[in-house]
């Protein structure tokens, strides 16, 4: 047998490690219902190359059985390796998820897809920088995909204010907040459910404390809630701040501030990557040592943190994947910096202790309106202002301004 329901449990050798959480999970929590494609049938696939009749067949008995998916899509297919979710790595975002699957052709391919990934030159670059030497076998989970109200992901214990819970959050899927696409909405929470008053924080915060008991360590949570709040992963938050000291820094710096979201400080030459530039040519023209700026940063870039001194973000996050995976390879990271104000080429100061990113020559601050009438997900966010405010930005007459300005800013 090569499948199993995800309630069935096994082993992380049979089913990886984030179906072995997850079946755990489904013993006290909700967790959309699905199953496990196990590590046996990986090794059957690296054997001949391809998924089996026998093994395609029992994939489609369980996803036509009226006690797992009953036939229904859509489903989310995601990765689930024997290395994935450990305590000292994990491999947020590494590996491949597939959303969206709306057929059987599709889930098939989507299995063999994730399959593949692990073989990929992202896993080994990342194993190798965290010193992982172990063999990768792969299982694959698929479960019924969630259509929620809000999603996000709950750290119960902050990476930079352990005494404290911290929530982010966006409405619809958490897709875009954990890969690092989309700012979502920050919340401190005390670890006291009694404290909180929104009911679905308190809820949520009651979830993760049981969680984080269950499993004897802090967690790190993505959840989505339609009206029930459903657990669709846990793993052990790997990477804890430590108190900075205050930072010095020369006359004549600006300071940018941000969220500091990987500890360390270092000084380096601005380089920019784009989320239109394909991943092997930004990793071709990224100089090793350079500092990433950049406005979104995708999974698929991940090569480029083996190079880059650090990274700066427009995007406001500290818990998606590619922060937490600068936490674990030890890259200062700080996010919802105002990255218009970076010149190209430029040396500039990252403080991932403290949240700040200090630069000499900003650019001058009125031209991030070029970007907010070009950009959609700048237009998004300038929504959230005030009516009033939003006026007064759309009335400004840049020209002018150019003509005006005398401050040297």
């Amino acid at each position: 047998m090569f499948v199993r329901t995800l309630s069935a449990g096994g082993s992380i050798e049979e089913i990886g490690g984030k179906a072995h959480r997850l079946s755990l999970l489904t013993r006290y929590f909700n967790v959309p219902e699905g199953f496990v494609v196990t590590t046996k049938a990986y090794e059957l696939w690296k054997e001949t190359g391809s998924l089996s009749k026998d093994l395609i067949d029992e994939i489609k008995e369980y996803f036509h059985s009226p006690y797992v998916l009953e036939g229904k899509f859509p489903v989310v297919v995601r990765s689930s390796a024997t290395v994935e979710d450990s305590p000292g790595a994990s491999f947020a975002g590494v590996f491949e998820s597939v959303t969206g699957v709306s057929s059987f052709d599709e889930l098939i391919r989507a299995i063999e897809r994730i399959f593949k990934s692990a073989e990929s030159r992202r896993v080994k670059e990342y194993m190798k920088r965290l010193g992982i030497k172990d063999e990768v076998k792969m299982a694959v989970i698929v479960q019924r995909q969630v259509n929620p109200k809000l999603s996000g992901v709950l750290f119960t214990r902050s990476p930079n204010e352990p005494d404290r819970a911290l929530v982010e959050l966006v409405e619809g899927s958490p897709e875009e907040l954990v890969g690092g696409r989309e700012s979502g909405k920050r919340i401190l929470l005390p670890r006291d459910s009694t404290k909180v008053k929104d009911p679905l924080m308190r809820e949520l915060i009651e979830t993760g404390l049981e969680v984080e008991e269950l499993f004897r360590k802090p967690q790190d949570i993505e959840w989505a809630y339609d009206g029930t709040l459903w657990l669709l992963q846990s793993r052990e938050v790997t990477v804890f701040a430590s108190k900075p000291e205050k930072t010095k820094v020369p006359g004549g710096w600006y300071r940018l501030r941000g969220i500091p979201a990987s500890p360390g400080r270092v000084k380096g030459k601005a380089h920019f990557v784009l989320d239109d530039q394909p991943p092997e040519e930004a990793e071709r023209v990224f100089p090793r040592g350079g500092v990433l700026v950049t406005y979104v940063l995708h999974a698929e870039y991940y090569s480029l943190f083996m190079k880059a001194l650090a990274i700066v973000t427009k995007v406001e996050s500290v818990l998606s994947h590619p922060a937490i995976i600068a936490r674990e390879l030890g890259i200062p990271c700080v996010t919802g910096v105002d990255v218009e104000a970076i010149r190209e080429g430029d040396e500039i100061i990252v403080d991932g202790d403290e949240g700040a990113v200090y630069i000499k020559n900003p650019r001058k601050r009125f031209r991030k309106l070029d970007l907010w009438e070009a950009s959609w997900k700048e237009d998004e966010l300038t929504k959230e202002l005030g009516e009033e405010y939003q006026k007064a930005l759309q009335e400004l007459d840049a020209e002018k301004l150019v003509k005006n300005d005398t401050s040297g800013l």
